[in-house]
């Protein structure tokens, strides 16, 4: 059985968003053709690499090597620290030595990195002095708009373009993404691939859905699940629920945390119908989701693939989203539920279509959203997945 080392700047029980739980699926799902092993950057500062075995595959924590962990959630650093951690980040020659030694003990088939700050860019020089082919998974724009400081922004593009030539292929998690970075000339010699990503099988989500109640001329419980920060959009989300009257919107449930929270909460005021839920445990998440009549995904920014569709879909609850990133690439019928950016009253025209839906309508919907989700699933990851890899691997890279 071949070797798969897979890399990700964070792994569970870490988890800042959608990238580690994706993360974690794409190295259980490849474990049942591959020997899979995981290596990520561990909170501690140790100069020893620590391992530990999660649902049967061995992960490999190095230390951080850095200011500080960016899987530190609570720490407060200032933006002269937060500057010089990406300095340092875009070849970590700390890091580097770690991954050389590691790679080379265990001289891994192939190499398949997520996204890699942490380990910087030097996993992929290490890979590449070893002839370990390179399998790279764009999951944000990382790579092109890493900070929000445009000097640094266009000297590390320039510098991770000319590292993905070393990358043998790149796979985009929606067409959107991967044309966003070929048409500035990232991967120009990898083969270029789209997958989608994928939710878990789960009974227990298939269970919540046969619990699902349709609602019919009541008013609504509106769910957004996600951070709380300016890119999100919550902020168009309040203003149309406000807008709204109570007949339409009985409650708006914002499950999240982030550094908008305070202002968001201002923006709500007096309006006892917006309420927020804090951030939920992974496993609280799909019975919520249950509970909403509707969910809406209001971005303002180019969302990559927009997991909280499909988590939405599995459970049978219709989602209304911006019309951003990839998202178009996965809604249900994308021009009835998706609308501008930057508008509440968009949204609110949203809602209300929904409302008005006769509810035979409604409960075609929730199967819709429930067929959709299916596509999505770990029998189409692994293939491929594997179809890629075993390219690669017959070939030497």
């Amino acid at each position: 059985m071949e070797k798969v080392l897979i890399a990700h700047s964070l792994y569970p029980p870490h988890i800042i968003g959608g990238a580690e739980i994706s993360t974690q699926i794409l190295a259980q799902t490849m474990n049942r053709h591959y020997e899979v092993k995981v290596i990520t950057v561990g909170g501690h500062e140790k100069r020893e690499i620590r391992t530990e075995m999660i649902n049967g595959i061995e992960i490999s924590r190095l230390p951080y090597n850095n200011r500080y962990w960016i899987g530190d959630s609570v720490q407060e650093t200032s933006a002269a620290n937060k500057m010089m951690w990406r300095v340092q980040d875009i070849f970590n020659i700390r890091q580097y030595r770690y991954i050389k030694a590691y790679l080379t003990r265990l001289q891994p088939a192939i190499i398949h990195t997520q996204n890699i700050p942490g380990l910087s860019l030097a996993i992929w020089k290490a890979a590449h002095e070893l002839n370990i082919p390179v399998v790279h998974t764009l999951r944000d724009f990382s790579l092109i708009d890493p900070i929000k400081i445009s000097a640094y922004s266009r000297l590390y593009r320039q510098i991770s373009r000319r590292c993905s030539r070393m990358i043998s292929s790149v796979i985009g998690i929606s067409n959107h993404i991967l044309g966003s970075h070929t048409t500035l000339g990232f991967f120009e010699r990898s083969s270029k691939h789209v997958v989608h990503n994928i939710v878990e099988e789960n009974n227990n989500v298939q269970q919540l859905y046969a619990q699902k109640e349709i609602h019919h001329h009541q008013p609504l419980n509106i769910g957004y699940f996600g951070q709380l920060t300016e890119v999100k959009g919550v902020q168009y989300l309040i203003e149309a629920v406000k807008s709204l009257g109570q007949d339409i919107v009985g409650n708006l449930h914002i499950f999240g945390d982030g550094p908008l929270l305070h202002h968001l909460k201002q923006l709500a005021g007096s309006e006892s119908r917006i309420i927020f839920r804090g951030k939920l445990d992974k496993s609280q998440i799909a019975p919520q989701m249950k509970e909403m009549d509707i969910i809406v995904v209001p971005s303002t920014w180019a969302e990559p693939f927009g997991r909280v569709v499909i988590e939405s879909y599995q459970v049978g609850t219709p989602v209304y989203a911006s019309r951003v990133g990839g998202m178009p690439e996965i809604l249900v019928e994308s021009g009835k539920f998706s609308f501008p950016a930057y508008n509440s009253e968009a949204i609110a025209q949203g809602i209300l279509q929904y409302y008005h839906l006769p509810e035979q309508d409604k409960v075609q919907l929730k199967q819709q959203c429930y067929t959709h989700s299916q596509t999505f699933n770990e029998a189409y990851l692994l293939k491929e997945h594997i179809n890629i890899y075993d390219k690669l691997i017959r070939r030497g890279g």
